[in-house]
């Protein structure tokens, strides 16, 4: 079962009541193509431009309402792009036009293009929400709004960048909608959502210091090292969640422009198959390792790319650095954050959390937290255990 079908379970679906705002805005829609007749007319691209609401969206069976947006960034290359994301606000806090509490949440890996917050992925927002903290996720590139892209899997800055500029855009519609707001801002995340989480945060202290700080971090079993988490899985013969494995090869030959033969890659029935199975994003995890057929490794990965001293594991592994965050920067001293990782995780390595850890203390973060007792289970058993201990943190800022 897959993490958003037990969350599903755990905290049930949200009624979609689509309200549309958009009639003829004069924004560029998908990647540049215009829905004005002279798009020279537009100005394109300050990254505190106010976020366009295309859909707002209210149950009356739930304290809050989702506004979709769409926002002004940069992709993966730096060049300028709209992307969507979505803003969780309760009914107090429309009524009062006031919100004392932020928060950030950068979303776990998503297969299907159905997965995305935009989409109705509702999950790790709803502890956030019921606490009566505003929520902002962006969908990240390849999702939503630039859902005909490959995604941008465990690309942790160009994630950050998504979801930094998505708190911005909500933030500076909100204010022109009356709200006040505080600058008390949560930023959390798991698994990929980890990630980006660290890497979100390594922006604020570089390019975003003059715009936005968090008051609190929360990461869960991030692979912040893709080169370490490469390496171990290899060593372990045999994978579970297959498909990621094969996503992040794939992503990097299909970003950076590699021009790898699948078939030089994987055995089939996969090698066939990549743009139907993943680049599609047709498919969610479970129903994409059904596809694939096995869990061995080296039964749908051809052997050069099950040994790690091979030119093309190589070659892959030294694109893989240019995501990594446990090392390259120094965090402030002040940063406050706290790190999970179950010990039993069968996807991320337990490895990644130590050394992104070690790397706070090296740095003289006092207040960095390390915990690897209170998830337990596999990856995604601990990410459901994660979903409640942020009941137990968030509560407590």
């Amino acid at each position: 079962m897959t993490m958003k079908r037990v969350f599903t379970l755990l905290f049930c679906c949200i009624f979609h009541a689509a309200l549309s705002l958009v009639s003829a805005q004069a924004y560029v829609w998908k990647n540049g193509r215009p829905l004005v007749e002279n798009p020279d007319s537009i100005t394109f691209v300050t990254p505190d431009m106010s976020a366009q609401v295309t859909r707002i969206t209210k149950d009356e069976h739930k304290n809050y309402t989702e506004i979709d947006f769409v926002y002004p960034t940069t992709d993966y290359q730096d060049k300028p792009v709209w992307m969507s994301a979505q803003l969780l606000v309760t009914d107090e806090q429309m009524t009062t036009k006031h919100i004392s509490k932020m928060a950030l949440y950068n979303h776990y890996t998503s297969f299907s293009s159905q997965e995305c917050p935009t989409c109705g992925e509702f999950d790790m927002q709803l502890p956030a929400i019921t606490l009566g903290i505003a929520v902002v996720s962006a969908d990240y590139e390849g999702f939503g709004e630039t859902g005909d892209r490959v995604q941008a899997y465990c690309y942790g800055e160009a994630n950050a960048r998504a979801s930094l500029d998505a708190l911005l855009a909500a933030r500076d519609w909100l204010s022109a909608q009356g709200y006040t707001l505080s600058d008390s801002i949560l930023n959390y995340g798991y698994s990929q959502g980890g990630q980006t989480t660290v890497a979100a945060l390594k922006l604020t202290q570089s390019e975003y210091r003059n715009k936005v700080q968090f008051s609190k971090n929360i990461a869960g079993g991030g692979p912040y090292n893709l080169r370490l988490n490469y390496k171990k899985i290899i060593e372990w013969q045999t994978l579970k969640n297959a498909p990621v494995l094969p996503m992040t090869i794939i992503t990097i030959n299909e970003l950076e422009n590699f021009g790898l033969d699948y078939k030089d890659v994987f055995y089939e029935p996969l090698a066939s198959n990549v743009k139907s199975w993943f680049i599609s994003k047709k498919f969610n995890v479970d129903e994409l390792a059904d596809l694939i057929g096995t869990t061995q490794i080296d039964s749908f990965m051809q052997p050069a790319y099950t040994d790690t001293t091979t030119a093309e594991v190589r070659a892959t592994l030294l694109e893989a650095d240019k995501h990594r965050l446990t090392t390259g920067w120094v965090p402030d001293a002040n940063t406050q954050i706290k790190l999970y990782h179950s010990m039993n995780d069968d996807v991320v390595v337990k490895e990644n959390t130590l050394e992104m850890y070690q790397l706070f203390q090296q740095s003289g973060v006092t207040q960095a937290e390390l915990d690897t007792t209170t998830l337990y289970g596999r990856h995604y058993e601990a990410g459901i255990v994660f979903t409640a201990q942020l009941m137990v943190d968030m509560s407590g800022w």
